[in-house]
């Protein structure tokens, strides 16, 4: 009996490498059931995807195109195409256009002209190197930043964007940038012909040239780029009694003195009436 008391610890201690221990067995069963858990939440999403493919779609369609239309939307600094520039400037009264190009681009080509709108443009040139400049020179233009709508103009998109953004950080109720500018795709120029009426429209600026194609009055024709021709004021003074006809000028003719009336004269030259014409000899008789 002893003996049997003695060996009862190496048996179990045999037992036991055949089969793991209540620990382990517990700790095999949770490594399980978490693996089937995790199997089941794959499953019944996989499923639920199967059994609703529009519900999916529509909260995809949301996430990804409406937040984000929405958020762009709600936006006190963005980007506004031509057409829709021009319809705030006109329907809000408290929309103004700033034209923030440089001066040759502004020689070139002008500002749109709101007089039909009853108002007028803001001109002040965006330097990158000197913002705060370009901030104190712009809110000297605006008594109520606070209630004004700026529309950003620059050439092309260039630097509108920047231009909405800083004014709108510094204290402008909203700001617009202008999509293609003036000269760019979809921008003023390319849709003021069919969408905006014509005391808007803004074109080149021509430059006059002097040529020096002489009237036949003897004044200068002034000709433009677009050929049309003006004669200059300096035109040589005409006599009394000279006259013009339909370009020409017409002097008149001097009557050279003509003989008095009475007997008629026997010259063949009537400004020389005493000029006589050669006698011929008289022929000489035939001799018998």
């Amino acid at each position: 009996m002893e003996s049997l008391h003695n060996k009862i610890p190496h048996l179990l201690l045999g037992l036991s490498s055949f089969a793991p221990l209540p620990c382990f067995a517990s700790e095999t069963v949770v490594s399980a059931n978490d693996k089937i858990n995790l199997e089941s939440i794959v499953v019944s999403i996989d499923d639920f995807f199967n059994r609703n493919p529009f519900f999916v779609a529509g909260v995809t369609f949301i996430w990804l195109v409406v937040v984000p239309l929405t958020q762009e939307y709600l936006k006190k600094f963005k980007f506004i195409s031509a057409i829709n520039a021009f319809r705030k400037l006109r329907d809000d009264p408290n929309a103004q256009l700033l034209d923030i190009r440089d001066g040759k681009s502004l020689a070139y080509l002008g500002s749109p002209n709101l007089k039909i709108l009853n108002k007028g443009v803001v001109q002040v040139q965006f330097s990158q190197d000197d913002e705060d400049a370009f901030l104190k020179s712009v809110s000297t233009k605006f008594a109520d930043p606070k209630n004004t709508t700026v529309c950003v103009l620059d050439n092309f998109d260039g630097n509108s964007m920047k231009v909405a953004e800083l004014l709108f950080k510094n204290g402008f109720k909203e700001a617009y940038a202008i999509r293609g500018g003036i000269r760019g795709k979809n921008g003023w120029q390319a849709i003021q012909e069919n969408l905006l009426p014509p005391s808007v429209h803004i074109y080149p600026k021509k430059k006059v040239k002097m040529s020096r194609q002489p009237e036949v009055n003897g004044g200068i024709i002034i000709e433009g780029e677009d050929n049309s021709k003006a004669s200059s004021s300096a035109s040589v003074p005409l006599d009394s009694s000279e006259t013009v006809d339909n370009g020409y000028v017409k002097k008149p003719i001097k009557s050279t003195p003509q003989a008095k009336l009475g007997s008629r004269s026997s010259s063949p030259y009537p400004n020389y009436p005493d000029l006589k014409p050669p006698s011929s000899p008289t022929p000489a008789k035939p001799r018998t």
